[in-house]
């Protein structure tokens, strides 16, 4: 006679012992699963897939965080891949089945106590109701779990200057962003001589010899828009931002700033981004990780500004790119791209780019349309449902607390959950 532990995939409850001789067939088996539990598995016995529930060539342990999971109706990785491979066939005995793999007494790996032997996968509607309990287990479970993600997860910091291929990727993914070039025109345009730059010293101490290099190529349109140039180095976080509804933080600051001339007044008030226009990452040499930075600096700046604003990551020489926030399609915000090589032509653009309307310039082909990041993310806005959802887990969890759980509203908030996937995907 042979003890076999058996545990039911996907049906919180503890491992149930079966009692079983060697020489019968694991169909057998089958039937005495049943036998065990004739409220929970209501299909026929010949329906049940069986696994032996080994890991690592032994037994399952009970105390594996994987018979854990299995124990609170979970389906661990682990017990994944078992049951993701050869089911134990109803005409072999037990005794083929542990001689088949290596799991008899002559080898040292008899099933023993405080192991899990078999893998009971039940079909699919053939789980009784005396399951209710069990089921309703599994649905508070759920939303323990998403009370974990939405309102405890700890929030996720993104430095700017740090954003690599993978921040990126997550940032794109959170918020819904795709980003597509945009035609340039064929024309021809003033000669305006890039910036020479002492490859001996860094970005940050050619800092003053760089702004005045703009300033002095936008100058007259500075001058009538009231804007400057201004450098930000002194204020490590003014590109800062924590996302309405969600757990994601934005951090750190940028090169420069076309913004209101009054911050000349108060270099504090740059703090407040008054009429902030454009911000410019600068680089001696720009390279993919600056792309990344110059997105994560445009969503933040996006975020924070009043108007629409454009991002431009350059060397000053022939490498020029213009990212903005162009609108909403199918859901999707985009952003539109144009690279440029010629610094006469980079700021015709940057002319145009800071007038504050929609308009129509000789650079590009068509007309250059912006928009307010807010405006075309509804799930990151003032609105956000995935502030509701919090609010509405909060409020299962306070009912809950008092009279119990309640598998009705714990259905409703679970339903108000899957309706809002597209937006918590990311930070599930």
């Amino acid at each position: 006679m042979v003890k076999l532990f058996c545990a039911i995939v996907g049906v919180a409850g503890a491992a149930f012992p079966v009692d079983i001789d060697a020489e019968q067939s694991v169909g057998d088996l089958k039937k005495a699963i049943k036998a065990e539990n004739p409220a929970t598995i209501t299909g026929d016995a010949k329906d049940l897939q069986l696994f032996l529930a080994k890991k690592d060539g032994a037994w399952l342990k009970d105390d594996d965080p994987a018979a854990l999971e299995l124990e609170e109706g979970k389906t661990h990785q682990d017990i994944q891949t078992v049951i993701d491979g050869e089911k134990m066939k109803a005409t072999w005995t037990i005794e083929d089945v542990l001689t088949a793999n290596n799991m008899t007494k002559r080898k040292g790996r008899a099933p023993k106590s405080r192991q899990i032997h078999v893998l009971v996968v039940v079909p699919e509607g053939a789980v009784g109701s005396a399951s209710e309990t069990s089921r309703m287990d599994q649905v508070v479970q759920e939303v323990h779990e998403i009370h974990a993600q939405t309102v405890l997860t700890k929030r996720k910091t993104y430095v700017h200057s740090k954003v690599g291929s993978t921040e990126y990727k997550e940032l794109l993914d959170a918020f819904n962003i795709k980003v597509q070039p945009v035609r340039k025109a064929a024309a021809k345009w003033g000669e305006v001589k890039g910036f020479t730059w002492d490859m001996k010293l860094s970005e940050e101490k050619q800092k003053d010899e760089y702004r005045e290099y703009v300033d002095s190529n936008i100058g007259e349109l500075l001058q009538e828009e009231k804007l400057c140039v201004f450098g930000v180095e002194n204020t490590t976080d003014i590109l800062r931002v924590v996302v309405n509804g969600s757990n994601i933080e934005l951090r750190g600051r940028t090169d420069l700033l076309i913004l209101s001339d009054i911050v000349m007044e108060s270099a504090d008030y740059a703090l407040d981004l008054p009429e902030v226009r454009m911000l410019i990452v600068v680089k001696k040499k720009v390279e993919r990780q600056s792309v990344f930075q110059a997105m994560s600096e445009l969503i933040a700046l996006a975020l924070l500004a009043d108007d629409p604003v454009v991002a431009l990551l350059t060397d000053f020489n022939g490498d020029w790119r213009f990212f903005w926030v162009a609108g909403k399609e199918n859901n999707t915000t985009c952003v539109n791209k144009v690279n440029i090589t010629n610094p006469g032509e980079a700021f015709e653009l940057i002319r145009q780019l800071l007038k504050p309307t929609d308009i129509m310039t000789p650079v590009l082909q068509d007309p250059v349309k912006r928009q307010k990041l807010s405006r075309v993310l509804p799930s990151i806005s003032e609105a956000s449902e995935s502030g509701g959802i919090r609010e509405s887990i909060e409020r299962y969890y306070d009912i809950a607390s008092c009279l119990g759980p309640d598998l009705d509203m714990a259905r409703a908030v679970a339903r108000q959950v899957t309706r809002s996937i597209p937006t918590l995907s990311y930070f599930s």
